[in-house]
């Protein structure tokens, strides 16, 4: 009888377009755009070709040395450089004394102004390359003047000064972006998925009074919820293994991303974790949906409740740029939370065996205490009849 309410319920979910929507449509296209969004932001973090502008009037030796320092960089006159930075026709604008040459020769102070926007990511990625440029130069010329007076130039270096990175600073980045991509669409992805399902067979079922015909039913209550409870757990999992399916696929066509992936020491284990948690996740997921779906009585009362636990989910993104980025366990126990340090966890290398136990833990016990909440309301007829 447990089989036969199961595949039942199975049909009518798979039934509903909204649900095949919701199940394969929305996490796909989520997915594919959230990617290439991420994609994009690293491509233009290293892309160094932009365009500068500078006055029509400029002399051309200062524009050769933009060119030489700049050579990915597209120089452009324009009669007001300000103007040109405002109107986005140029991402920076350089604006420097005329006399300038011979300042340099009398070892005067050479004013330039540099016009960009500062809410403009571009702008500001030119303005940082041009700070550079103008810092090097500064630098080379000091060197010069030096060895004009016979100065050894090396007085002036206090420290020498060789940075060292643990990682390649593009694969760090990279990493860092799926640390957060990843924890912050599995989860939406199985609440979505097994949202349909969980408002429909319950509240859906009270909306079109059909519920009293199956609670009269010779079957146990127990089985009944089982059935219910194993349709919409099933539903959300499929969407969270799909979520990790469709974007190890998707990592192959981005140019950047991708790159994050080589941060994971044993992927083969990450996946494998990954995995149970998805499936704890998705069970402990539908549990809660199933028992916020009891407490309403029709299917837009039902989405009332549990729009809100979804977009409570984000809220651990936020957290953890507050949080210690060294192995804290006891993060692990809280719902949600978990996923999100876990992920991180992976990519920094300090995943263990410990963190991933007291997480599978966590979901354990919290789906055996809300197990017996949930039956005690399905046993409740005046709750379930809607009376």
């Amino acid at each position: 009888m447990f089989k036969t309410i199961f595949l039942k319920e199975m049909k009518d979910v798979l039934r509903d377009k909204r649900s095949i929507t919701l199940l394969v449509l929305l996490p796909l296209l989520m997915m594919m755009a959230l990617t290439i969004f991420y994609d994009k932001i690293l491509t233009s973090h290293s892309d160094k070709s932009f365009q500068v502008g500078v006055e029509k009037a400029a002399d051309r030796e200062f524009i050769d040395q933009l060119e030489t320092y700049l050579p990915d960089a597209t120089i452009k006159e324009y009669a007001d450089v300000q103007k040109a930075v405002e109107e986005k026709e140029a991402q920076i604008g350089i604006s420097i004394d005329f006399a300038w040459n011979e300042k340099l020769k009398k070892q005067e102070k050479i004013p330039v102004h540099i016009y960009f926007d500062p809410g403009s990511q571009e702008s500001s990625n030119a303005f940082s390359l041009v700070q550079t440029v103008f810092s090097n130069w500064q630098n080379e010329t000091i060197q010069l003047r030096l060895k004009e007076q016979q100065l050894d130039p090396s007085v002036l270096e206090v420290f020498q000064i060789e940075t060292k990175t643990t990682k390649d600073e593009d694969d760090a980045i990279a990493s860092f972006m799926l640390s957060i991509l990843i924890p912050l669409l599995i989860p939406i992805a199985i609440a979505n998925g097994s949202y349909p399902s969980a408002t429909e067979l319950f509240a859906g079922e009270k909306e079109k009074k059909t519920i009293e015909a199956l609670l009269i039913t010779p079957v146990k209550p127990i089985k009944i919820l089982l059935a219910k409870w194993l349709t919409i757990s099933l539903l959300g999992i499929f969407t969270g293994l799909l979520c990790i399916g469709l974007l190890s696929l998707l990592m192959n066509f981005t140019t950047e991303l991708k790159k994050g992936l080589g941060a994971l020491e044993h992927p083969l284990l990450f996946v494998s974790m990954s995995v149970v948690i998805i499936v704890l996740f998705a069970i402990f997921m539908a549990e809660v949906e199933m028992i916020l779906s009891m407490l309403a009585k029709s299917v837009k009362e039902a989405g009332y409740y549990i729009t809100p636990v979804m977009g409570l989910m984000t809220l651990p993104m936020l957290f953890m740029f507050f949080t210690n980025e060294s192995l804290n366990l006891a993060l692990y126990s809280i719902p949600f939370m978990n996923l999100f340090i876990f992920v991180r966890d992976a990519f920094t290398g300090q995943l263990t065996v410990a963190a991933f136990l007291i997480a599978v833990g966590c979901y354990v016990v919290i789906i055996g205490l809300l197990f017996p909440i949930a039956l005690k309301m399905f046993h409740n007829h005046r709750l379930m009849l809607g009376k």
